[in-house]
């Protein structure tokens, strides 16, 4: 199944109008609540009227969502973070997301686990990635040694904090029957890292899957932290929700066709039953989404009943 993610045309202003409209056009057969949408406007139910009447699904969402629109400066509680009082504000916005979820009969569930702080600064590094200062014994090679010492150090830590909110996820999910994948970091300014994702499905198991990002995994092998080709096919194999989109540098989040792909990640076959979400901007056009539908749909899966 294919669907479109609500940061292609944010909601708030027409109730899901566009992005169903869009939806229908490009033959995709849903709507993913991500980006644009809070729990204040899945309350008011008109992006799931406005789907309904298209006869369009919703099958997945993004994890945690904000009670409503974030004012300038503000950012959502981080469900991997250390403080025990900010992970069980994001659980709390996350529980509730997956209670609503339930009604409408969302079978997938997208948990972001949010931004890691490190004293080594991310925007310094990306000016230096932009200059192309990143080659051994340039500044930007030094100051992401740093953030990955810095991030060594603080793992037990994160994932103690991923652990502490997964429990409690897994509990609200199987109340409503919805699947949980994880986004995986991109950079060492977020988490879990794949690696930090094998631990937690050691202790988890089969309850908690992968949202395969092809966008997030390249960006990962531009920094020089690739996943071996082995793992990324069980990654992408195995996942519950497929986020379908490309990166430019250090930047995922665009448009399938908009940006690239690296080749091992391009080459990986989705699973077959995997929610394919295609995400990109706001300001894409039409036609570049119908374009991206018509990629993701040749694009190669795997029947997990296979082999």
């Amino acid at each position: 199944m294919i669907v479109l993610s609500t940061e292609l045309r944010p909601p708030g202003s027409d109730g899901g109008e566009a992005i169903g409209r869009l939806a229908v056009e490009s033959g995709a057969a849903g709507v993913h609540i991500g980006g644009g949408c809070d729990l204040e406007l899945l309350a008011t139910a008109p992006l799931l009227a406005t789907a309904m009447r298209l006869g369009l699904e919703v099958p997945s969402l993004l994890l945690p969502l904000p009670d409503r629109p974030l004012g300038a400066g503000k950012r959502l509680p981080r469900l991997a973070a250390t403080a025990a009082d900010e992970r069980a504000a994001a659980v709390d916005l996350a529980e509730r997301a997956l209670s609503m979820a339930g009604a409408f009969g969302a079978r997938a569930a997208e948990v972001d686990f949010g931004a890691v702080f490190l004293a080594a600064s991310p925007g310094d590094f990306a000016r230096h990635f932009a200059r192309r200062a990143c080659a051994p014994g340039e500044p930007g090679a030094d100051l992401l040694q740093r953030a990955l010492d810095e991030r060594k150090a603080l793992r037990p830590a994160i994932l103690d904090g991923c652990r502490w909110s997964i429990e409690r996820l897994l509990r609200a999910a199987e109340r409503t029957g919805t699947r949980l994948a994880v986004r995986l970091a991109a950079t060492p300014w977020q988490a879990p890292t794949p690696r930090e994702l094998g631990d937690l499905q050691d202790t988890f198991g089969a309850r908690l899957e992968v949202a395969w990002d092809p966008g997030r995994l390249s960006v990962l092998a531009a920094l020089g932290l690739p996943v071996s080709e082995t793992r990324l096919k069980a990654l992408a194999a195995g996942a519950a929700i497929a986020v379908e989109n490309d990166a430019v540098g250090l930047a995922p989040g665009y448009l399938p066709g908009l940006g690239e792909r690296a080749e091992a990640v391009g080459q990986a076959p989705i699973a077959a039953a995997a929610v394919r979400v295609v995400t990109g901007a706001a300001d894409s056009t039409d036609e570049e989404i119908r374009s991206a539908v018509g990629r993701t749909a040749s694009a190669p899966a795997v029947d997990e009943g296979a082999g």
